[in-house]
């Protein structure tokens, strides 16, 4: 398959971008999701919730790409500069959410994880990829490398890091493949469960 010209998507797009992405992770299983949400009755509902809450809760200023405008795929840029202090949570998780008691303290864990593996984002220049997300129907088609090849012949041009982080063990090869290598990896507490800092 060429190469492609990512698209840009506007704005107002943002919900069917959201849609995608909890397709996406919850289509594949994802092991933080299944994590947080595994003593939930509603954890369908839940993690749907959740993982919009990832695309919704962005700043404008982030750079969101589709493979194409029917958004079979999807990813999510930070510019250099830019951190999550501009992120926004419209529909906040709350205790009263949770039939157990426990969930709450298991997504402040995973919070505070992404918090510390992301803490220098804004102090130097580089490109964060904050998600890419490949709608289950269309995995195969390569199209997660397709959508982030641009981003990364467009940083290396301009001298500039990308960075990423990853709770998927199995992703790590990928993103090596892409240049990517492991520089932190950092455990959630009270779980098994692991994140990993990356950086190009």
């Amino acid at each position: 398959m060429k190469a492609i010209i990512p698209y840009e998507i506007p704005i107002d797009q943002v919900g069917r971008m959201a849609d995608v992405a909890a397709d996406a992770f919850i289509g594949n299983n994802d092991p933080i999701g299944n994590f947080i949400f595994q003593n939930e009755p509603d954890h369908l509902e839940l993690k749907r919730r959740f993982f919009r809450s990832l695309v919704t809760s962005c700043s404008p200023m982030a750079l969101r790409q589709g493979i194409s405008p029917n958004l079979e795929a999807i990813s999510i840029w930070f510019p250099p500069g830019m951190d999550h202090s501009g992120d926004e949570d419209s529909d906040p998780f709350i205790l009263s959410d949770f039939a157990d008691p426990g969930t709450m303290e298991k997504l402040q864990n995973v919070n505070d994880v992404i918090t510390d593996l992301t803490e220098n984002l804004g102090n130097e220049p580089q490109w964060y990829l904050h998600l890419v997300a490949v709608i289950p129907k269309f995995m195969g088609h390569r199209y997660s490398s397709l959508l982030t090849s641009p981003m990364l012949i467009r940083a290396d041009k301009a001298y500039l890091p990308c960075t990423l982080i990853t709770q998927r063990l199995d992703n790590i090869r990928k993103y090596e493949h892409w240049g990517f290598k492991v520089v932190k990896e950092m455990p959630v507490p009270d779980s098994q469960e692991k994140f990993w800092s990356m950086r190009r």
